[in-house]
């Protein structure tokens, strides 16, 4: 066999692999989309894991939305929206360690020349006021509400909930403090022994860092505006369930019924 035969040889060898392999994949992936087909056609619901997933979810934050209008629980909120400076914990530290020239025991950002650092922006104040309308719509029952004296907590708490019972700098966020003892037992205990009803529901408007970073490191973060559901368990702090943001647990009231 000459060397031009040989080469005709492989190259039409390599042609004839190529094709199967071509073949293969188009009868797999032809079979693939037609049993897809076969399950709509047939009136099966493909459901993703994904999907399925939010699902889940969805019943799970109609199960606590209803719990919760019953009271007996611990709120803890993520303050609404505020501008993003990457020093904000700086300016948090002046709020929250140096005093004004007021005589409360507290320094105000929004009296300040750094309110915008730490305040609510303007969509923040709409958020946290329309967030207002739904707690009043959905009848959640509000006791006692303590919020961290940070601006943007005050003013949420000032907005959805009409105010505050006590500030409390300890819930301020661990972003500007070099911490020193331990935290997370004091914030635990400060939380179990908050006045509580079992008609209504104790309030905390703090940081997304406070029981994320120091208490349940598991549970990870809150959008703006969400918040845990917690309960005192034979004097332990637990978590019962996480609105991640509050369109999780506002969407509950407003119905749409297609029947």
């Amino acid at each position: 066999m000459n060397f031009d035969k040989f080469k005709k040889l492989i190259f039409g060898s390599l042609l004839l692999v190529i094709s199967l392999s071509s073949s293969l994949y188009l009868v797999r992936e032809r079979g693939f989309i037609s049993n897809n087909i076969k399950k709509v056609t047939q009136g099966k619901n493909y459901v993703t894991p994904k999907l399925a997933l939010k699902r889940k979810e969805d019943e799970q934050h109609k199960v606590w939305a209803k719990k919760i209008l019953s009271g007996g629980y611990i709120l803890f909120f993520r303050h609404a929206e505020r501008d993003k400076w990457i020093d904000v914990q700086m300016y948090d530290a002046l709020e929250s360690e140096i005093k004004g020239n007021k005589a409360n025991s507290f320094r105000f950002a929004e009296d300040e020349y750094f309110e915008g650092a730490v305040c609510l922006n303007q969509r923040g104040k709409i958020q946290a006021k329309a967030m207002g309308e739904v707690v009043k719509y959905s009848k959640l029952p509000v006791g006692y509400i303590v919020s961290s004296p940070s601006c943007r907590a005050r003013q949420t708490a000032d907005l959805v909930f009409g105010g505050f019972d006590v500030l409390e700098k300890k819930f301020v966020h661990a972003g500007p403090y070099n911490e020193v003892g331990d935290r997370s037992s004091f914030l635990e205990n400060y939380i179990l022994n908050l006045p509580s009803s079992k008609a209504k529901n104790t309030i905390i408007s703090a940081h997304n860092g406070v029981i994320g970073y120091h208490l349940f490191p598991k549970a990870g973060f809150l959008e703006e505006g969400g918040f845990f559901v917690l309960s005192n368990k034979n004097n332990k702090l637990v978590i019962e369930h996480k609105f991640h943001n509050f369109n999780d647990f506002s969407k509950q009231f407003f119905i749409r019924n297609h029947d």
